[in-house]
């Protein structure tokens, strides 16, 4: 079995689930007991530093809090590029953050980004939609993490795969309609 941890998720043209709709998903992780990953593509019309105080210098004046998913929508998880890459990266020098922590003791933060819920999978789930191919599987870019065009993010993932796969990013909305 393949796990998925630090690997994107990239929804199919054809998913129909309201929730995962040409969303690119980060993987924080995936084993036999299931996976758990945040939609990087889903942003909110809220400044982080509006809900996470202590972190508020921290985020660009243009900043806002992603959907991560439709589970535990009101817990925030945080996303760090830090300065170096460490045994806790994901991909890169991205990883998880614990923003109970103060900015102070996480100095090698450059960026966050944070996300209201995640997208959480049961044990064999997330391989059966794969499998049934509502999920293409793609390697992940330190900078689709923190990629500023939400809107264009899936086309973006897909075209850089080339053949096939980035053909799918000129699908329409409605599979009906090709």
């Amino acid at each position: 079995m393949t796990y998925t941890k630090g690997k994107l998720l990239v929804a199919a043209s054809a998913l129909e689930d309201r929730h995962f709709n040409r969303t690119v998903v980060f993987m924080l992780e995936h084993d036999h007991q299931g996976a758990l990953g945040v939609v990087l593509n889903d942003p909110m019309l809220v400044h982080p530093g509006e809900i996470i105080k202590d972190w508020a210098d921290q985020f660009e004046d243009q900043a806002v809090i992603y959907r991560g998913g439709p589970v535990a929508t009101d817990a925030v998880i945080g996303i760090a590029r830090t300065q170096a890459s460490s045994e806790k990266s994901l991909v890169g020098r991205v990883e998880i953050i614990d923003l109970h922590l103060s900015p102070a003791e996480r100095s090698d933060v450059k960026q966050v980004r944070v996300f209201a819920g995640y997208g959480g999978w049961s044990a064999g789930q997330l391989e059966a939609e794969i499998e049934e191919g509502s999920w293409l599987v793609l390697e992940a870019q330190e900078d689709d993490i923190f990629y500023p065009e939400a809107d264009t993010l899936w086309a973006k993932v897909l075209t850089r795969q080339g053949g096939l796969v980035g053909r799918m990013a000129q699908a329409p909305d409605d599979p009906s309609q090709n």
